[in-house]
């Protein structure tokens, strides 16, 4: 009967095992697939249409509805579905003022319709699915997808028809330009003549407020213009303002880092503390200057004359935001690279004081060995007088009746001892210790 008891309950809790197991099975592929479907959910599509010389609303899809999305894009007539060479001019043509001139005549009587999509999402599938909608070159394909492409760049695909800019901006939430951890956003504008695709993979700083500049500018241009380039300067002018925002208060750090260079106290703590700050401002400003030497080499092709002979900078109010924009940069990357200059200046200050450090420690174990010479000259003669006891003669205590002769001696040795002594303690009290190397009051 026990036998029969324990195999039940053996066989039972075997099959409570399988059955725990296929439960936490099921619940670990169930929760895996609802992750895969939040994840798949995450993202947006924003359309934005111009028709007619009218600019509509922006439609916002999720990324559950891109069939519906992509199938109101591909409606358009405008929309690129096969490849157009784009025509390059030769460098002759781009030297020439009279074909210059002839160019600058605009030829177009009809309105010009234009689409702006704007893809936002982390997921491969969804990305490759958006950009197998458009005759986009293989390698451009690649760069979006791998994300392997860390530069700012502007690469014009002739074959195709497009030009594909890559360009970094700003996370919507990060703390403060030039962390350690920070990582930017990398954008990827495939720019046609009258089409414009961006794709990111997380939301970007100022996202809103350029979305609407955007529909803004898209409804206020002139119904004959290509947008194309106008909408492409803004929003590479609105990325590379956003990274503008940053080093007015890294430049702040690096002055207060200075002055407080010169408050530092004696103290091993204050000197890796202070040493700590500098090599963290070093590597903010390295970070942030590259990031604006990038936005410098990207805008610099964008003012190439082959670029302005084509739709990408062919608009000239693009044009002088441009210039606008660079010098701004070269501005920037000036006070940058003076703010490093000063940070390097804080560095030799700080090991200048180390020195100072240094040496005002010998001077105090310079001090320390003259008052203990003092004291030793003092006491040397007075220790002769406990030695009169060792000695191997006469003294006046001896022969004298009472303590009276020893009592005066020792009295007269104390007394030479401490008058002896008023000078090195009167020096030994007014030694002042180091301080800041310039008061506080004064800095």
């Amino acid at each position: 009967m026990i036998i029969i008891i324990i195999i039940i309950i053996s066989s039972s809790s075997s099959s409570f095992y399988v059955f725990c197991h296929c439960f936490f099975c099921f619940m670990q592929k169930d929760g895996g697939i609802r992750n895969m479907e939040s994840h798949a959910d995450t993202g947006k599509i924003r359309l934005l249409v111009r028709r007619d010389g009218v600019s509509g609303p922006m439609q916002t899809y999720k990324i559950s509805d891109l069939a519906e999305a992509m199938s109101a894009v591909q409606s358009l007539p405008f929309v690129p579905k096969s490849h157009k060479e784009l025509i390059i001019p030769s460098m002759a043509e781009l030297y020439d003022e009279e074909t210059d001139n002839t160019d600058i005549v605009d030829t177009n009587l009809k309105p010009v319709d234009f689409a702006w999509i704007e893809l936002e999402c982390d997921d491969d599938a969804t990305i490759e699915k958006v950009i197998s909608y458009f005759p986009i070159h293989s390698s451009t394909k690649e760069d979006v997808k791998s994300g392997r492409n860390d530069n700012d760049v502007a690469e014009i695909f002739p074959l195709c028809g497009y030009v594909c800019i890559h360009v970094a901006a700003r996370h919507a939430t990060q703390a403060s330009l030039g962390d350690e951890g920070e990582e930017p956003v990398r954008v990827c504008m495939i720019a046609f003549e009258r089409f414009l695709l961006t794709i990111f993979r997380r939301p970007v700083a100022g996202g809103d407020e350029v979305r609407a500049q955007m529909e803004f500018i898209l409804s206020s241009l002139n119904p004959h213009t290509e947008p194309v380039s106008i909408l492409v300067c803004s929003l590479i002018t609105a990325f590379v303002k956003e990274y503008q925002k940053e080093p007015s208060s890294l430049l702040v750090e690096v002055d207060n880092v200075n002055e407080l260079v010169l408050q530092i106290q004696p103290s091993q703590c204050d000197q890796m503390d202070l040493l700590r700050r500098i090599e963290d401002l070093r590597h903010r400003l390295t970070r942030v200057q590259t990031t604006f030497l990038a936005k410098e080499r990207l805008i610099q092709q964008l003012l190439l004359p082959v670029m302005r002979r084509i739709f990408i900078t062919a608009d000239s109010g693009a044009l002088s935001r441009y210039q606008r924009l660079l010098s701004g940069l070269l501005l920037s990357i000036e006070h940058l690279r003076k703010g490093r200059d000063v940070l390097n200046l804080s560095s030799m200050s700080l090991v200048s004081g180390v020195s100072m450090r240094l040496l005002q420690h010998c001077y105090w174990m310079d001090f320390v060995s003259t008052v203990l010479t003092e004291v030793m000259m003092v006491a040397m003669p007075i220790s002769i007088i406990p030695g009169l006891f060792t000695m191997n003669v006469k003294v006046p205590f001896q022969e004298s009746k009472g303590l009276m002769a020893f009592s005066m001696i020792a009295l007269v040795a104390a007394l030479v001892f401490f008058v002896g002594m008023i000078k090195p303690l009167f020096l030994y009290i007014r030694h002042k210790p180091p301080g800041a190397l310039v008061p506080p009051s004064l800095s």
